[in-house]
């Protein structure tokens, strides 16, 4: 069983909370004293929690990466839906880059129908 150096587990956490434009939580789960166990603080989303792991190998990696060489024959952006029998909801796996134009994309379609709401902006007619 190999093991991983605390190091390499913070540095994760430093480089995925820097891609979500907020910072590790120093001291992260309860000795944080910042007001949440979360690894990331600030990001430009706070209404996400977020958790960072790293580990040798997961499984959903596994089945990702052969829906992700499928999609890449179609050019499309692959994204990985479980589901565990019995449960309520299904969880969704997608790269964080792949995360990131979603929300960014949402994001400028709410500012443009806020603003066509508002009369503003370039779907004012």
């Amino acid at each position: 069983m190999s093991t991983t150096s605390k190091r390499a587990w913070q540095k994760l956490e430093q480089r995925v909370c820097a891609k979500l434009g907020g910072r590790r939580t120093p001291l992260s789960g309860s000795n944080s004293q910042h007001g949440t166990s979360a690894d990331c603080i600030e990001t430009a989303y706070p209404g996400l929690y977020i958790e960072v792991k790293l580990r040798a190998c997961f499984l959903h990696h596994t089945i990702f990466k052969q829906a992700a060489k499928a999609a890449q024959k179609e050019s499309k952006t692959p994204i990985l839906v479980t589901h565990v029998k019995n449960e309520e909801s299904e969880l969704v796996t997608l790269r964080i880059e792949d995360f990131l134009k979603l929300i960014s994309v949402e994001a400028n379609v709410k500012k443009r129908s806020d603003e066509r709401e508002k009369g503003t902006g370039w779907g004012k007619y």
